[in-house]
C-alpha cells in the first residue's frame, strides 16, 4: 500500500504537467489503455490463456465502466479544472465510500478503531492541502463534482470486485476491466474532445509511459490485489497518504512551497494508520466496539 501510494502520489504533478500536452481524456484513456497492453502479455505468460472466459464479459465491463472510463476519466477532466491540493482531498474522500459501502453491502466489520484512524488521516489530508484558501471559481465548482463522481464510482467498484471477483486472479481482473474501460473512454474523448489525440513530445512520452506502468498497470494491480484480502477499513485509510505525497512531489517537481500543515498533516495521516493496523494486529475476530448490521432490528 505504501509503494501505491508512491506511485500515485508522484502522478498529481505529472497530470498537471501532461494536461499542457494532451486532453485530459485523451491522455487518459491512452495511459489505461496501454497500461491494460502491458498487464495482458504478463497475464497471458503466467495463466497461459489468451482471454477471459465469455460469462465474465458482462462483469468485467461493469468494473471497467466503473473503475476506468468514469474514475479514471472524472480524475483526469477534473484535475484539468481544479487545483492539485483541491483534487487530492475530493478524489481521496473514496476511502470513506469503499469503507461505508463495504460495511453496508458486504456486511464487512467496522470498529471505532478503524473510524478514528481513518477520521484522523482525513483531518491529516484537509490540513496537508488548506483548502479553506482557495477561491473557486464556477469551472473548479464543476471539476469538484466531477472528482466527487469520480470517488463514489471509485468505492463502488472496489466493493463490487470484493464480491463478485473473490476467486479470480485479480491481475487478470485489473487488466480487462481497464482494457474496456478505456476503450469506452476513448469513445468518450473523441465525442468530447473532438477525437483521440496523442502527442510525440519527449515529455509527453515519458509522463505517459510512467503512468501507463506504473500509476495504471502496477499500482492498480497491487491495490486490488490488497484490497480483496484485507477488511476495507485497514487498506482505506493508507490511501490518505496519496495527496500528501502528491503535494510533497508537487513542490519537488513543481516548485510548490511546502508548509508547516503539510508537515503536521502527514503526522496525523501516520497516526490514522498506526491505529488502524495495531488494531488489526489484535485479531480480528473478538474486536470490542464492533459496529454491527442486524437485519432484524
Amino acid at each position: 500500500m505504501l509503494l501505491v501510494t508512491f506511485f500515485w502520489g508522484v502522478t498529481f504533478p505529472l497530470l498537471k504537467i501532461g494536461n499542457r500536452y494532451l486532453p485530459p481524456l485523451s491522455f487518459g484513456a491512452w495511459r489505461f489503455f496501454l497500461g491494460a497492453l502491458c498487464l495482458y502479455f504478463w497475464v497471458v505468460r503466467r495463466r497461459g490463456e489468451v482471454w477471459h472466459k465469455r460469462r465474465d464479459f458482462g462483469p468485467l465491463m461493469l468494473l471497467g465502466l466503473l473503475q476506468t472510463t468514469i474514475m479514471g476519466g472524472a480524475l483526469h477532466f477534473g484535475s484539468s479544472l481544479v487545483k492539485s491540493g483541491l483534487t487530492s482531498v475530493v478524489l481521496y474522500s473514496y476511502p470513506f465510500f469503499f469503507t461505508f459501502m463495504a460495511f453496508v453491502l458486504l456486511k464487512e466489520d467496522l470498529s471505532w478503531k478503524q473510524i478514528t484512524g481513518m477520521l484522523l488521516g482525513f483531518v491529516g489530508l484537509v490540513l496537508a492541502v488548506d483548502p479553506w484558501r482557495a477561491h473557486l471559481t464556477g469551472p473548479e465548482i464543476a471539476g469538484l463534482i466531477i472528482l466527487l463522481c469520480g470517488a463514489v464510482s471509485w468505492g463502488l467498484a472496489s466493493v463490487y470486485l470484493k464480491a463478485r471477483f473473490k476467486e479470480h486472479d485479480k491481475l487478470a481482473v485489473t487488466t480487462y476491466q481497464m482494457l474496456y474501460g478505456s476503450v469506452v473512454l476513448f469513445l468518450v474523448a473523441a465525442l468530447i474532445e473532438g477525437g483521440v489525440h496523442f502527442s510525440w513530445e519527449p515529455v509527453a512520452l515519458g509522463i505517459i509511459s510512467y503512468t501507463t506502468l506504473f500509476t495504471s498497470a502496477l499500482g492498480f494491480a497491487i491495490l486490488l490485489t490488497v484490497q480483496t484480502r484485507y477488511p476495507a477499513g485497514s487498506t482505506s485509510v493508507y490511501l490518505f497518504l496519496v495527496p500528501v505525497f502528491g503535494v510533497t512531489f508537487s513542490s519537488l517537481i513543481l516548485g510548490e512551497k511546502l508548509t508547516l500543515n503539510l508537515l503536521l498533516g502527514l503526522a496525523l495521516v501516520a497516526l490514522g494508520i498506526v491505529i488502524v493496523n495495531r488494531m488489526s494486529t489484535q485479531g480480528r475476530p473478538n474486536y470490542k466496539a464492533r459496529i454491527t448490521v442486524n437485519a432484524g432490528r
